[in-house]
């Protein structure tokens, strides 16, 4: 192997520069490893900017370390989403580290050093260049990331849509983010909406029901008017006007209610900011290590406090000066209505009407001013919703546009992988996953009195989340019961069902994922990655994970549950392709691996049952012996396999 090598014993200052200038892509790379206590105490693995072995016994380390570096870069698989692998993994380290640290160094793609440090029961610590701790979270790509994969999670990828996606957005990780954070906050801003427009329909449906008494009343007060007599129209004009005054006399108190309730919210936002800030930076902060910051911060925090305060008095005031107009007003206007009210009563009294009649009539006019004022409400509250919904359509509208931008982003990157390799085929359907999307459904119909699994994985299959919407706000059964072909009973009840609960706000704006799907030529036809067995899941997804990328790339035993052939003919040559340009670190049982994949370092883990230890580390050539042993089974026996086999 005359390839040149770097030195197993060259700086990772040294190495770091490897590969920077004009040659391959700017990319990630683990400098070094270090920890102290546990079952690796002392233990310090420089790794080279290339291809990287653990070998090995069964029990010498070599995983532990993989993990420990995993977990030094605070990779650990999400909780939420995958609790019992978290679980072990965290299991595993404090079973190893103990009360030891591990140190993991590192280069970003900008050639930019930094070192995360921790104990088993410590968060990642990040120092910089000059050993400085610095607020930064690997785990968000922020400065860094990696890839780093067990065999069982190279399998469950294979049948796991959303690991799926995740892998396909890594190849424009960039881009894939930006629209990830623009449509988290889209939603944020749909869900307020929703709870918006809920409440707006409530009151809405509340003053509908009062306003609906208005046809009523206004029939029934058509009974008290004078059909003869010359007082006729000077009795009815009267009557109109004491119904007027029943309506002009709650505009006081209701313009006043309202100035009080904003002096209220303006005076409540100004206590719960400094009471924020109160308990947030109190007196043990302030005396802390930290008190002379938190001074500065609290000196700049006064300058805003003032301007709030300085606010506050001015809306206050404002609104005390004008709630004193409004009741002066209210004070000329009830000296009007009483001189009005004087002159009705005695229009009244000098009428045929007789007062039993009379009394009834005002309290029809009272219930129709009531309903009158409803209706107004009712028609200031539907334009209200009119503006809000236009706001959520626009809403609507961008979360679609960076729907169809995520989707075009995956549809590139599914091409060129399929492209790239003849075995596979990588596609995508847009917003075809619809578990989500039934699960909403199937909650808003508990109660309903239909069988909620079975109607809602009818109605998610075979509306979009916007047309089903439309259709329950428009109250209409009929194209649930054409379509699904449900009686028109059960189309009925789906529809009030979705109506009443408000939950077709939410199915509006439920995000429909895509659904990629990534398949293995098997024969002349090509298989479902689901559909495969445990060896071609590994072949079908372990191509993909050899990819360029400017993460390293962490892998466990890549080699399980595949042939020899595949090993040498796909996973050697998918290696000595990106290694150039992607640090690898592989811990591998398989001899092809690291002596026809050329590995630039090879780290000879052992163990006493107590400890690990580094036997040997070195290029391919300088640990020949410890391959040959470790993985051939010694130099006897492959001269054994030459003599049978013949060459």
């Amino acid at each position: 192997m005359a390839s040149k090598r770097t030195s197993p014993n060259a700086s990772p200052e040294a190495e770091s520069t490897a590969h920077t200038g004009g040659g391959p892509a700017a990319h990630h790379v683990v400098l070094r490893l270090t920890v102290t206590g546990g079952f690796l105490a002392g233990l310090t693995l420089d790794f080279a900017d290339g291809l990287n072995c653990f070998i090995g016994g069964r029990g010498a380390g070599k995983t532990t370390a993989l993990e420990f570096l995993r977990f030094g870069l605070g990779l650990m698989p999400d909780p939420k989403i995958s609790s019992a692998r978290h679980k072990a993994i965290e299991s595993l380290v404090k079973a190893n580290l103990g009360a030891g640290r591990l140190t993991v160094d590192l280069r970003t793609k900008t050639n930019m050093r930094y070192s995360a440090g921790r104990a088993a029961s410590e968060t990642v610590q990040v120092l910089n260049e000059a050993g400085t701790a610095v607020p930064v979270s690997l785990d968000r790509d922020q400065i860094f990331g990696a890839d780093v994969f067990s065999q069982n999670e190279i399998e469950e990828m294979a049948s796991s849509p959303a690991a799926q996606l995740e892998l396909l957005d890594r190849f424009q990780e960039q881009e894939a983010s930006e629209i990830v954070r623009e449509i988290e906050q889209l939603h944020r801003d749909l869900d307020q909406s929703s709870i918006d427009l809920r409440r707006l329909d409530e009151e809405i449906d509340d003053l509908r029901g009062k306003a609906s008494e208005l046809p009523v009343l206004q029939e029934k007060l058509k009974g008290f008017t004078e059909v003869s007599g010359p007082d006729a129209a000077r009795i009815n004009a009267a009557h109109l006007a004491k119904s007027l005054r029943a309506r002009e006399e709650r505009v006081p108190g209701a313009l006043v209610a309202v100035l009080n309730k904003v002096v209220r919210e303006v005076r409540s936002s100004q206590t719960a900011f400094r009471s924020t800030v109160e308990s947030q930076i109190d007196d043990g902060i302030q005396n802390g290590t930290n008190g002379n910051l938190f001074a500065k911060l609290l000196a700049d925090l006064e300058l805003f406090t003032r301007d709030l305060d300085g606010a506050v008095t001015a809306i206050t005031d404002a609104a005390g000066r004008a709630e004193t107009r409004v009741t002066s007003f209210g004070s000329d206007l009830a000296a009007q209505h009483a001189l009005q009210e004087a002159d009705y009563r005695a229009t009244i009294a000098a009428s045929e009407e007789q007062g039993g009649r009379a009394a009834e009539r005002a309290a029809l006019q009272e219930a129709l001013a009531n309903a009158q004022l409803a209706a107004t409400e009712q028609k200031a509250k539907e334009q209200q919703r009119a503006v809000s919904l236009a706001s959520r359509q626009e809403l609507l509208r961008r979360a679609s546009e960076q729907r169809d931008r995520r989707f075009a982003l995956r549809k590139q990157t599914a091409e060129r992988l399929t492209s790239q390799f003849p075995s596979i085929r990588v596609s995508v359907l847009q917003a075809a996953e619809l578990d989500h999307y039934r699960d909403l459904i199937a909650d808003a119909l508990k109660g309903a009195g239909v069988k909620q699994g079975v109607v809602a994985e009818k109605l998610a299959q075979t509306f979009l989340p916007s047309e089903l919407a439309s259709i329950v706000v428009a109250g209409d059964p009929a194209p649930v019961a054409d379509r699904c072909g449900f009686d028109d009973e059960r189309a009925r009840k789906v529809v009030d069902a979705l109506r009443s609960s408000g939950s077709y706000y939410m199915i509006e704006t439920v995000d429909l994922d895509d659904r990629p799907s990534i398949e293995l030529r098997d024969g002349d036809t090509f298989k479902d990655s689901t559909q495969l067995s445990t060896g071609q899941r590994c072949t079908t997804i372990l191509p993909i994970l050899l990819t360029q990328s400017e993460r390293p790339l962490l892998i466990d035993q890549p080699e399980d549950n595949l042939d020899n052939a595949f090993v040498y003919e796909t996973i050697v040559t998918a290696l000595r392709a990106v290694k150039g340009s992607r640090q690898v670190i592989f811990v591998t049982h398989n001899p092809n691996i690291p002596v026809l994949g050329d590995a630039e370092r090879v780290f000879v883990f052992a163990s006493d049952g107590q400890h690990a230890t580094l036997k040997q580390v070195g290029t391919v050539d300088e640990c020949k012996d410890q391959i040959e042993r470790i993985l051939e089974g010694g130099r006897d026996a492959f001269l054994k396999r030459k003599d049978r086999y013949g060459h």
